[in-house]
């Protein structure tokens, strides 16, 4: 089938109903409403900022200029680029990122930020005052549909956009589809990635610039237990043999170095940005 034919924006939100069919197991909870990971996020993202120091690098910005940060998490590129530009707004809808963000909002002494505490999907666009001069989606359009969300992106944007996502199976889908089975008694089903992101943009007319890099994340864990705490959200862990198993699994991943317990997550990685400017 030509691959004009081919309803993107469908195969998104097929593959995205299979991965959240697969993930969101019952009540799971979500993996960063607790403040302790979300705090956590945010101490590794400033400990192993070679991503955050990346991007900055790579987005054009002004004293003059109007950001948007979709899916800002605790800050980490909305703090530094407020205090070069003109204003940032910032959607986050996470409880525990939102209590970190407004933490360093205030910690930083900025005025210029605005948080709309709402998912993408959820957002008017007539709450969000644009245009903007630059909008940024640093790995957060986790969405229910693509399509209408860089629909929402286009209706804001009089400048540059950049979207940052994963290319093929990252360390954590291989991990999770050895895993999962055996915690679940299911397959787990990734998430769709860039190339389904590309096409979509493709049939919008959207022809976007594409940079693909390699990226590892480091996290690090003082026990095991604290490691067991961080996990068991991102594991859907909900009985006590599932966090047995989840326990003996981390002890055979994890690498000690020091007193320290570490994960490293390789992934490859992608920028696409385009622009909008008249």
């Amino acid at each position: 089938m030509p691959a004009l034919n081919i309803d993107w924006g469908e195969v998104w939100k097929d593959q995205m109903l299979r991965h959240e069919d697969a993930d969101m197991l019952g009540e799971a909870e979500d993996v960063w409403g607790t403040y302790e990971n979300a705090k956590k996020f945010w101490e590794s993202s400033r400990k192993d900022g070679k991503r955050i120091k990346k991007s900055l690098s790579e987005i054009e910005f002004n004293e003059n200029s109007r950001v948007l940060d979709i899916g800002a998490g605790p800050g980490s590129l909305t703090i530094p680029l407020a205090e070069h530009v003109a204003h940032v707004t910032a959607v986050e809808p996470s409880d525990g990122m939102t209590k970190v963000l407004e933490e360093n909002i205030a910690d930083s002494g900025l005025d210029n930020i605005t948080h709309i505490k709402k998912a993408w999907e959820d957002v008017d666009v007539g709450e969000l005052y644009g245009p903007y001069d630059v909008i940024i989606a640093s790995y957060s359009l986790h969405v229910p549909d693509m399509k209408q969300a860089i629909e929402k992106i286009q209706a804001v944007s009089n400048g540059n956009v950049y979207i940052y996502w994963f290319a093929g199976d990252t360390s954590w889908d291989v991990d999770y589809n050895k895993i999962w089975p055996i915690l679940h008694n299911r397959e787990y089903c990734p998430f769709p990635k860039c190339d389904i992101i590309y096409n979509i943009l493709y049939n919008m007319g959207i022809y976007p610039n594409i940079e693909t890099f390699e990226l590892t994340h480091t996290s690090r864990y003082s026990s095991l237990d604290e490691a067991v705490r961080h996990y068991r959200f991102h594991y859907r862990i909900s009985t006590p043999r599932q966090e047995q198993l989840l326990k003996k699994h981390l002890e055979s991943i994890l690498r000690k170095e020091g007193d320290e317990l570490i994960m490293e997550n390789r992934t490859t990685r992608v920028r696409m940005w385009w622009s909008n400017s008249i």
